[in-house]
């Protein structure tokens, strides 16, 4: 019986999901995707509580970038960046419900993501052509996400407050104060996608490796 490709880039196969082998997209079993779950929400706040000081230097839009491509429901991913996000901030504390409400949805947007990421991040290549295609694709996204983020949730401050003139001048001038965080905003983005992914296409590399072993046991 064929498969059926998704347009998020998951195969459906007897019923079951699969992963694509054009993507590298690999949910697993529900055990392993539970684990994952519970790793990344907790690794997520362990890092965003322990460099808060840093301004918004944080792992939330690369773990959302990843669950989006790792979880099979988009729904489950969503719920990774949420949590992250609501158990760190019952610590930091909570600011503006306006300004709550973008972060908050801006940092989920990387999930939408998934189906552009799943079709340029792909594993399992050996070519060099190919592994710096999927590496080009994945600092799109984060890119993308940044500089949304960076946008939208500035233009939220700059409409909702009376820091700046309702002006071209005034939101300008709310942008550019903003420029200073939005450089650890990227560099954090950039860091995180990378060592996620990275760590990820590792394991995948090194479990072939481990298996004839389990199987002669």
């Amino acid at each position: 019986m064929t498969g059926k490709s998704n347009i998020d880039g998951t195969t459906r196969h007897s019923g079951q999901w699969m992963p694509d082998r054009r993507s590298g997209a690999q949910g697993g079993g529900w055990a392993c995707q539970a684990i994952m779950f519970a790793l990344l929400v907790i690794g997520g706040v362990a890092v965003r509580l322990a460099g808060h000081e840093l301004p918004n230097f944080a792992p939330v839009a690369a773990l959302a970038l990843f669950a989006g491509y790792f979880f099979r429901s988009a729904l489950v991913a969503i719920c990774v960046p949420l949590s992250v996000m609501a158990i760190s901030d019952l610590f930091l504390g909570g600011y503006d419900w306006g300004i709550m409400v973008l972060v908050y949805g801006m940092l989920m947007f990387p999930i939408l993501l998934r189906g552009w990421l799943r079709r340029t991040f792909v594993l399992g290549t050996g070519r060099f052509a190919g592994r710096f295609a999927s590496l080009i694709g994945l600092l799109s996204c984060s890119l993308l996400s940044s500089v949304l983020f960076f946008l939208v949730t500035n233009f939220g401050v700059w409409l909702g407050f009376p820091t700046y003139e309702t002006s071209w001048s005034g939101l300008a001038e709310c942008y550019a104060a903003a420029i200073p965080f939005f450089r650890y905003t990227l560099a954090g983005d950039l860091f995180f996608a990378v060592v996620l992914f990275g760590s990820y296409a590792l394991a995948l590399a090194l479990a072939p490796a481990q298996q004839p072993a389990t199987e002669a046991n």
